[in-house]
């Protein structure tokens, strides 16, 4: 007599709930909804910095997490078994045929888990190719802004440098009438070679940092480069920042982990259907049964509780997080607060002392060119020092302006999500 035996074995005692779940649609693209209208999202360095190499390397990982959705939740193919053996009886021996069908399911509220912590990785890793984004596009402008500092400069020294040999000019026009000094003459040589020396100097930080711009946006050394851009204070907000979602993407990670944690100590159950045949020469026997299996999970809910707990410490840790994402934009804040005012005050400052410097240049230009007596080597010096004095006062200026630069750069890194679409 040949014995089949069929199982069909159906892994959960609610199989109903589980089989009728149904899929949840995909979060949408970071910046993929619709966002109130911005002037910065049409400036030409988001555009380079969309087009750079380490964003598309970022874009493509978030689109891998995207595709990872497809398989979350997944519901385990069924398994066939097939054993043939031999009966042996008094009377002789009979074949017996049996095959095993079963189809193992996840845990209760496993799936669940597992399509909300793939949404979370999705959301994760959108809320870090903006975070990176956000980076790209600070670093980028705070070497623009260090670069148009550095030009500035050199301009302020030629300028400076131009005076000076203006300064020389008129004291050679003594010496070769006899009323002049030697020393001033070196004087205004060595001064005019130091100045030189540092224009060459500024004139190596500006390319520089243009090289470190190119760089990072993954440009050729002769590419053109986009202008200076950073948004202002009242276009920044801190619940759409990148880096607050970042830390908000972690927290619902860490949930999702938990209540996968959660649903791995309960116990897998099963059902399963079997058939059964055996030729006998007096005939064929055939049994039909039900069985029911389930695991006694007194190790795994151990486990499991271990891995909650520190799922939920995860969670503690994206709320501390976000919370210091809040303290460093408020500081920053506050930074570019000050520099805007250092940035008038320089302004207002220096118009008022360029002024005065520039009436007593033009006096004691007169002076070292008419050979007037009462200054004799002085008037040089006091020159040198007057065109020193207009450098300082110029250059804190451009330091006021840089700094202010550079700190609302550092807004690009708290700009609103939605400016940096995973998909432009």
């Amino acid at each position: 007599m040949v014995w089949m035996k069929l199982r069909f074995w159906v892994g959960s005692m609610f199989v109903g709930a589980v089989m009728g779940a149904a899929q949840p649609s995909p979060p949408p693209p970071a910046g993929s909804r619709a966002e109130p209208s911005s002037a910065l999202a049409t400036t030409p360095l988001l555009d380079a910095v969309a087009r750079a190499p380490m964003m598309s390397s970022a874009r493509a990982r978030a689109a891998a997490a995207r595709n990872r959705l497809g398989s979350a939740g997944r519901f385990p193919d069924p398994e066939l078994e097939g054993m043939i053996s031999q009966v042996s009886k008094p009377t002789g021996e009979n074949p017996m045929w049996e095959i095993n069908l079963r189809q193992p399911l996840p845990k209760a509220g496993e799936r669940a888990a597992d399509r909300e912590r793939a949404a979370a990785v999705v959301s994760l890793a959108e809320a870090e190719y903006a975070v990176m984004a956000g980076e790209l596009a600070a670093d980028t402008a705070m070497a623009l802004a260090e670069s148009e500092a550095a030009t500035g400069r050199v301009a302020l020294l030629a300028r400076q440098i131009q005076r000076t040999e203006q300064t020389l000019a008129a004291v050679d026009a003594r010496v070769a009438t006899g009323g002049g000094r030697i020393a001033d003459r070196l004087a205004l040589q060595t001064s005019i070679a130091a100045m030189r020396l540092e224009l060459e100097r500024e004139e190596q930080r500006a390319a520089d940092a243009l090289a470190d711009a190119r760089g990072r946006l993954g440009l050729s050394l002769d590419a053109p480069l986009p202008p200076y851009a950073a948004p202002t204070a009242p276009e920044v907000d801190i619940e759409r920042a990148p880096t607050l979602q970042l830390a908000v993407a972690k927290g619902a990670e860490a949930r999702a982990m938990a209540r996968m944690a959660r649903a791995s100590g309960r116990p897998m159950t099963a059902v399963g259907l079997r058939f059964e045949r055996e030729e006998d020469p007096m005939g064929s026997m055939d049994t039909i049964g039900i069985a029911f299996m389930t695991e006694l999970p007194w190790r795994g809910l151990r486990y499991a509780r271990a891995e909650e707990k520190g799922a939920y410490a995860e969670v503690t840790a994206s709320r501390a997080e976000a919370e210091a994402v809040r303290h460093r934009f408020q500081a920053l804040l506050t930074r570019v607060q000050r520099a805007e005012r250092l940035v008038q005050t320089a302004r207002r400052l220096s118009g008022e002392t360029h002024q005065r410097l520039d009436a007593e240049y033009e006096a004691l230009i007169r002076a070292a060119g008419t050979g007037s007596p009462s200054g004799g080597g002085l008037p040089v010096l006091m020159i040198l020092e007057i065109l020193d004095r207009q450098t300082a006062t110029e250059t804190q200026v451009i330091e006021a302006e840089v700094a202010n630069r550079v700190a609302r750069a550092e807004l690009w890194r708290f700009a609103p999500v939605h400016l940096f679409p995973v998909n432009p």
